[in-house]
């Protein structure tokens, strides 16, 4: 039996990120001027957010897929080690080859134009939104390592303590900042996989209450994020909290079923939607569409729901599935 609801909070993270990016992209082409103000306040609440409920999800899929397993930690980390690598190789050859060629051929621009130096520290310095998949590597070789000496309880308050406490790592070795960030979120959702079942039985008793708390949390923290990372770390964890309340009460609902083939097809999407959403921008510029509503709307559609059928076109013909990942849906028994 599927975790149906997870399957669909994790689809609706990923369009969260979709739309970060088509609001990103509208504000710093400057496209929008009038519209300046709604914009950054969209993209301030999504980014205050998303990103640790994509880690959280992936720490407790983790979790939830390696204790099922009879293979011993190392085989485990190597088989996702070599399995996320070749991906993220590949995309970004190809991300910045598109960089490359969109600086010198119109005006479709993702983000910060990127050298060839760029494309070389790679191993260090991943491209733009590739972070994530960076991160994510080494905290699937890190974290089942360190759960093998010490409590997963201990190992969150650590990358926690780190977080709120360390200074920010400057210069080549930077992206420790962002390893740290994912670890506190990652390390939190193992945690939550160890007391899923007490958790699940306290929120489904008291869910009302507890949806209230979180989206406070939330709402009090958000004006002050940029202070102290205490504050970011409290309104993530509140907004995450109530979504996560509200998909597991409305998991029963029709209409959750396109957010759970977001989360089925999640990593290609995160993947692929940039090379959608850039190029949309100058197409629509081009065709003269200039309400804000409509270009955001079909920005977000398209680059959503076209990377799902490029990869069930892979998926289907069974052609280099390693280039998407493993895109089957979590399943558990009841």
């Amino acid at each position: 039996m599927r975790i149906e609801w997870l399957d669909s909070l994790k689809g609706f993270a990923i369009f969260l990120v979709v739309v970060g990016h088509v609001v990103l992209g509208y504000l710093r082409a400057g496209t929008f001027p009038e519209h300046q103000w709604s914009l950054q306040l969209t993209h301030d609440l999504i980014y205050s957010f998303h990103m640790p409920l994509f880690f959280l999800i992936s720490g407790f899929l983790y979790k939830l897929t390696w204790s099922k397993k009879n293979t011993g930690i190392l085989i485990n980390i190597a088989n996702k080690f070599l399995n996320l690598i070749p991906m993220y190789l590949l995309f970004s050859v190809v991300f910045w080859i598109s960089k490359y060629y969109a600086s010198l051929y119109g005006n479709i621009q993702m983000s910060d134009f990127f050298t060839f130096t760029d494309l070389m520290h790679i191993y260090i310095s991943p491209l733009s939104y590739l972070w994530f998949l960076y991160v994510l590597i080494w905290l699937f070789v890190f974290v089942p390592i360190l759960e093998s000496l010490f409590k997963p309880l201990l190992i969150f308050i650590s990358f926690l303590m780190l977080y709120l406490f360390l200074p920010p790592v400057e210069g080549i070795f930077k992206v420790i900042n962002s390893i740290i960030y994912g670890g506190v979120y990652f390390t939190l959702g193992s945690v939550i996989y160890m007391y899923y079942e007490r958790i699940k039985n306290y929120i489904s008793n008291n869910l009302l209450m507890v949806g209230f708390i979180s989206i406070l949390m939330a709402s009090i923290s958000f004006p002050y994020i940029t202070e102290h990372t205490v504050f970011k770390f409290v309104c993530a964890l509140g907004a995450s909290s109530f979504l996560a309340i509200l998909f597991f009460k409305l998991k029963d609902r029709t209409w959750v079923t396109f957010w759970n083939i977001c989360g089925r097809y999640s990593l290609g999407i995160y993947i692929l939607h940039l090379y959608f959403s850039g190029p949309l921008r100058t197409i629509f510029k081009n065709l003269s569409i200039d309400n804000i509503m409509v270009v955001i709307i079909l920005s977000c559609i398209i680059s959503t729901i076209v990377p799902i059928f490029i990869v069930m076109f892979f998926d289907k013909f069974k052609m280099t599935s390693w280039v998407f990942g493993n895109s089957k849906l979590i399943k558990i028994k009841s």
